[in-house]
């Protein structure tokens, strides 16, 4: 497996830059003589779209232009702004779990049409934006103070300031009373730091009284995992694994696995 994937990297890294940055498509599938369509490498596959090996001018300068298909199946693309780290942490640039997350919402609309949905550690706010454009009733953007600026400059540039807001939250202490009830809880990138897992949880007890839909993903940044998950045994929650096969075709990759939670007796 390492060798093939060694040489599969190779093969992509020869290939001349304007092709790597091609969105994947039927393009990542092939037709064989008889007719028959099948998938490509799926490393090659996710190899395509996949941010966290790109160059620092991709990742913090440049916007990131995510592809979709809304709710009422116009095309669209996002554009969302990054920025460079700042001392409050991972919260400045698209990572690969925020993609992997945002096309599960979008073969599965119907997760946020209607609702009313939060995302914790918002970051870029992609998984929210995404929520927002593919017809959720209301979307609560949150993150450390100093990067609000950033995401409302992504809420205006996307054009959902009548259902997106963005609200200051810090995990563990108390959710703000404009938040209320909601239905769906997004996260992305959320296991990279031990000391969060405690005040995270006592954030989704605090907002599950209308016992929400909780969707999360998260890629290498996986530090606190192994801390999270003992935590989850003690706590009122209980968690599955969302399987490839339900995850998009093509946005989808080995290192990065998105589950859903649910408080125990509702699921």
């Amino acid at each position: 497996m390492t060798g093939r994937r060694k040489k599969d990297k190779a093969v992509l890294l020869a290939l001349p830059p304007h092709q790597e940055q091609q969105q994947p498509s039927e393009k990542a599938n092939h037709q064989s003589q008889g007719g028959e369509t099948k998938k490509a490498n799926p490393f090659l596959r996710s190899w395509v779209w996949k941010r966290e090996h790109r160059p620092a001018v991709d990742r913090f300068k440049k916007p990131y232009l995510h592809n979709i298909t809304t709710a009422g199946g116009s095309p669209r693309t996002l554009v969302i702004h990054q920025a460079p780290f700042s001392t409050a942490g991972f919260a400045s640039t698209v990572w690969d779990s925020a993609i992997v997350l945002a096309k599960y919402m979008e073969r599965w609309p119907e997760k946020v049409v209607g609702k009313r949905c939060i995302e914790l550690g918002s970051g870029c706010g992609l998984a929210g934006i995404t929520a927002a454009c593919l017809g959720a009733e209301k979307v609560f953007l949150t993150d450390f103070m100093e990067n609000l600026p950033l995401l409302e400059q992504n809420c205006v540039a996307n054009r959902v300031m009548e259902v997106a807001s963005t609200v200051p939250l810090v995990w563990g202490r108390e959710v703000p009373s404009e938040i209320g009830d909601v239905d769906v809880i997004l996260a992305t990138d959320i296991m990279y730091y031990d000391d969060a897992v405690k005040p995270l949880l006592a954030t989704l007890h605090a907002l599950s009284g209308h016992n929400p839909h909780i969707l999360f993903a998260y890629g290498r940044n996986r530090q606190a995992e192994e801390t999270f998950m003992r935590a989850l045994e003690r706590s009122n929650f209980c968690m599955k694994r969302i399987e490839e096969e339900e995850l998009d075709d093509v946005y989808q990759c080995v290192d990065v696995d998105v589950f859903e939670l649910q408080l125990i007796g509702h699921h």
